[in-house]
């Protein structure tokens, strides 16, 4: 088993499985990591930032708008490490809001910190996501340089190759997935929190139960228990099912972990993790299962509630 941080939490997968998608999302930006050729780091972050630079153009500006780049930063003042940013319409129907990129340079690894459309308007008097932004990027670190400063009672969200060292706030998602195990197994795993939503409150048990009960009625398909309980993962209570289902001639197994969160909490985020494989092995299958789910861990101390 390796492990892997994903964005507030540690997990580890089977060795053989490969992460094919990682997303991250953290205080109303996107996160994206590029690890430049080696020896070749100056001329990898020009190219990149020419290439944003190119797509921009290529967009047109909302009518009325004389101008598709509203203002581009080549400094920023915060930071010591090389960084450029760009405020520009993203959007040719939309003549209100635009959209902050920066690229950020931190040696081995680039960072593009892409922020939600903002009201110009708004953006040009308080300057919110652009100071947002560079203080994400300020906050960041490749995860070698982090190691030695940034211990298990620290704030840091979690990228594929560095750290963000600030506080959960308001909004931030984590996506996984893991893919190419010899027994066919597919490894789904999300962390999300947003304060301006409510919190699901559907239970994953009572829906799974509503599930097995209907496909009694569907021709040609076949669901069965194997679990449906309660069960604790990294200190939060979720609920847990593996479901034989058969539909035609596919029968696959189907993992489900999932906790609903707690409100505008980074400790306790909306949590789901699924694997699923063809049937059979089960045992074997089930033993990954449970090695996945008790390896969990906060990369956090948590606050007494």
């Amino acid at each position: 088993m390796g492990t892997n941080l994903i964005g507030r939490f540690s997990v580890s997968t089977p060795t053989e499985m490969e992460i094919k998608l990682r997303s991250s999302m953290l205080r109303r930006t996107e996160l994206k990591e590029i690890r430049w050729s080696p020896g070749r780091e100056m001329e990898a972050r020009s190219l990149e930032w020419e290439r944003q630079l190119q797509e921009i153009h290529e967009l047109k500006a909302p009518e009325g708008k004389k101008a598709l780049i509203i203002t581009q930063v080549d400094k920023f003042p915060l930071l010591e490490k090389w960084a450029k940013g760009i405020y520009y319409y993203h959007d040719f129907y939309d003549e209100e809001a635009a959209q902050w990129s920066l690229l950020l340079d931190s040696g081995p690894i680039g960072l593009w910190i892409v922020g939600k459309p903002t009201i110009v308007e708004m953006e040009l008097i308080n300057h919110k996501m652009a100071k947002n932004i560079e203080n994400i990027a300020l906050h960041y670190q490749t995860l070698n340089a982090a190691q030695a400063e940034l211990g298990r009672a620290s704030n840091g969200f979690y990228l594929s190759h560095g750290v963000i060292d600030l506080p959960y706030s308001v909004h931030e998602e984590s996506i996984a997935r893991f893919e190419g195990h010899p027994l066919q197994l597919s490894l789904l795993i999300e962390m999300y929190m947003d304060a301006r939503k409510e919190i699901e409150t559907t239970s994953l048990i009572s829906g799974t139960r509503a599930m097995l009960a209907a496909s009694l009625f569907i021709p040609g398909s076949s669901m069965s228990k194997i679990r449906l309980q309660h069960r604790e993962v990294a200190g939060m209570p979720g609920e847990e099912s593996v479901l034989r289902i058969k539909e035609g001639d596919s029968r696959n197994l189907v993992f489900t972990w999932r906790f609903n969160g707690k409100y505008d909490s980074g400790e306790y985020p909306t949590t789901r993790i699924e694997m699923e494989s063809p049937d059979g092995n089960l045992d074997e299958k089930l033993q990954i299962w449970d090695a996945i789910l008790d390896s969990m861990k906060p990369m956090f101390v948590r606050k007494p509630s």
